[in-house]
Parts: C-alpha cells; structure tokens; sequence
C-alpha cells in the first residue's frame, strides 16, 4: 500500500511538471510551424528565381545569335582567331627592345628564378618561355645569336604559325638556326611560314632548281641518341650556340645524354611537373607519352637537374606552366644567377607551391630511376 502511494505522488508530480512546460512546448510547436511556412516561401522563391536565371539566359543566348549574325563568315572566322594562334601584333619587336635595354640597366648584378619568372610573355611559346628566354639574354649577352630548336609545330594555328622557342628570336630578334622536327607535315608548315613572314622572306633560297631557306633551316629529321652528334654537325656550324631547345616528346634524356659535340651556352628542356622534386626518373617508352594523363614532359626535373650538372649546367628557372626548365652553361651563371635546386623551384613557385597534395603523383613502371 506504501509503494501504490509513492507512485502516484510520483505520476502528480510529472504532471504538474507537464503541466508547466505546456506553454514552452506550445511555443516551439508555433515556431516549427513558423519556419516550415518561411522554408516554404524560400523554395517559392528561388524556385522563381531559377525560371528568371533561365529566361535571362536564353535572352543573352539571342542576343548573341543576333550580333553574330551581323558578321559574314570571313569577320566571326578573324573573331576566333584571335584566339588562337592565328594572330601576332605587329609592334612585338620594339617594345622587346626596349624591354631589352631596362633589363640591360641591372645586368652587372645577380638576379634569380623569380626576376626571370616575373619577365614572362608570349608571342610564338606556348606559355610565356619567350619574355624568360629574352630576360636570359639580356642579362648574359648575346655571341652568335644562332638558336637550335629540336621539337616545334603549329599545330595550335589553322594559318601554320609555330608554336615554338625559336620563332620570337628570328623573327623579332635577327637570330638564325635551325628547327628539326619529325613530322613533314609540320615541317612544311614551318617553312611556308618562314617565307611569307617579312622578317624573313628574303632568307628564300634557290640552289640548282631545289628550293630551300637558310635562315631558319628547317630538317625534316628523327633524332636519336645515336644519331644527334652527326645530324647537328651536318647543319648547324656553331658549336656553342646561345641557345638550344629539346622538345622531343619522348627520348629527350637519352638525346641530350649522348650529345658531346655542341655545348649551347643556355639549354631548355622539358620536364614531367607532377612528380615534383621527389623523383628522379625517365620515362621508358616513348609510346607511353601523355597515355595516363596529360604529361608535360618524360623526364623528371631531379634527373635534368643531375644529370646536366654532370656536363656542366646550373638550373635557372622553370616556367609559370611547369612545361619547360631553364640551364645556363655553370661557367657563365655563377656570376649571373643566383643557385637554384629542384626543390627550392617547386617550393617558390607562384602555382606549383600552392597545389593539392593529390596533384603529385607516384612514378610506376613505366618510369626508370636514374
């Protein structure tokens, strides 16, 4: 009889409790109520502004159909070229020269991977090699003003413009060289283009019926490592050029590792960005290329960087886009530039610093260590 009273002393004490709460209960209860009508007006809402998004879009979509039509075929065909390589300014050359002579004022003092960095513009390269490249020079002088590029195209132009690190310099600069590429095709392309271009249509040449230009030359030619020495010996008189160009797409190591009868005084290779500093490897077959993902090179910057130390070259900068890597003959950049590694290259880099860690990827066997 105990235990029956205690338990309903304890059932009136929770309902006097209850009792208590019913207007705080009520009240929530009134505020769900609340946000489910605001929740409701807020899907109206955006529901009506998705139809107005729509309606905008599709007046903006006529109104550009409406522009387009006002140009014939021949204008929106200018239009779109300007957007591709089908389109050089024509006051390129004077504002390089006097680009030129401000860099010239500081060129007793040393100056590092992020001055040249900082120097970059395209007109011919396919990033900004081209502004890099003139900084260089600027700051080392020039001596023979002969370029070899091994691995060019135009393929990013419908009017055959090259897409290379050589053009800007004979075209805007009096450079001479020569450009060996392994496609016909491209190389065809190049030579139409040397031609007609004003700077260098006079370079046109005709011996014994067969027609040719000597400044570009452009060699329709494989290169190999068992092949680069006596293919360079044969068309190129300067041993020592000022600059030289490998962008060979596969085999570039080996090319450059076998190549003992020119010493260019800058050298521009290609690297694979997306191992960073942390592998030093070479891609084995050339087949394999860009098969996985869109590569920018088949060799690693560690390997360029330790195997060219061996002959001799200090690594200067790398590119905005992480496609080319900059050396500089040792005996000319210890005076002029300040040491760069791989390493200290990615972790100052303006973009390569700032990436993902899930960008960096693990060589596999497809990759030699060297």
């Amino acid at each position: 009889m105990f235990k029956l009273i205690n338990r309903i002393k304890k059932l009136a004490k929770l309902s006097e409790l209850s009792f208590q709460q019913k207007p705080a209960i009520e009240l929530k209860l009134s505020q769900i109520e609340t946000n489910s009508e605001l929740l409701k007006r807020i899907s109206a809402s955006l529901d009506y502004q998705t139809v107005e998004i729509s309606n905008l879009t599709s007046r903006i979509n006529a109104m550009e159909e409406q522009l387009l039509r006002q140009f014939s075929a021949s204008q929106q065909n200018i239009l779109a070229r300007r957007f591709r390589r089908d389109y050089l300014p024509n006051d390129s050359a004077a504002i390089h020269k006097v680009l030129l002579d401000l860099w010239k004022v500081d060129n007793t003092s040393k100056i590092g991977f992020q001055e040249i960095l900082a120097s970059g513009f395209r007109v011919f390269s396919q990033n900004d090699e081209d502004g890099m490249i003139l900084r260089i020079f600027s700051h080392i002088g020039i001596l023979n003003q002969c370029v070899v590029e091994i691995g060019s195209n135009c393929s990013n132009s419908e009017i055959g413009i090259p897409e290379n690190l050589s053009a800007n310099l004979i075209v805007n600069h009096g450079w001479h060289g020569v450009i060996i590429d392994l496609d016909q095709s491209e190389c065809e392309k190049m030579q139409y283009f040397f031609a007609r271009d004003f700077a260098t249509r006079h370079f046109h040449s005709t011996i014994e019926g067969v027609h040719g230009y000597f400044s570009p030359l452009i060699i329709q030619q494989a290169i190999t490592p068992d092949n680069v020495n006596t293919v360079l010996q044969n068309v190129c008189r300067e041993s020592e050029p000022d600059l030289m160009i490998f962008d060979i797409d596969g085999g570039d190591y080996d090319v450059v590792e076998n190549m003992a009868a020119y010493h260019p005084r800058v050298l521009v290779v290609e690297f694979e960005k997306r191992f960073r500093d942390r592998h030093s490897v070479v891609q084995f077959d050339r087949g394999q290329f860009s098969k996985y993902w869109a590569q920018s090179g088949t060799v690693s910057l560690p390997a360029w960087e330790k195997m060219l130390s061996g002959k001799g070259y200090s690594l200067c900068a790398i590119g905005t886009c992480g496609f080319n890597a900059f050396f500089i003959r040792s005996d000319i950049a210890a005076e002029k530039f300040y040491p760069l590694s791989s390493s200290k290259a990615f972790d100052f880099h303006p973009i390569l610093s700032n990436v993902s860690e899930n960008f960096w990827l693990e060589p596999d066997e497809t990759w030699r260590r060297v």
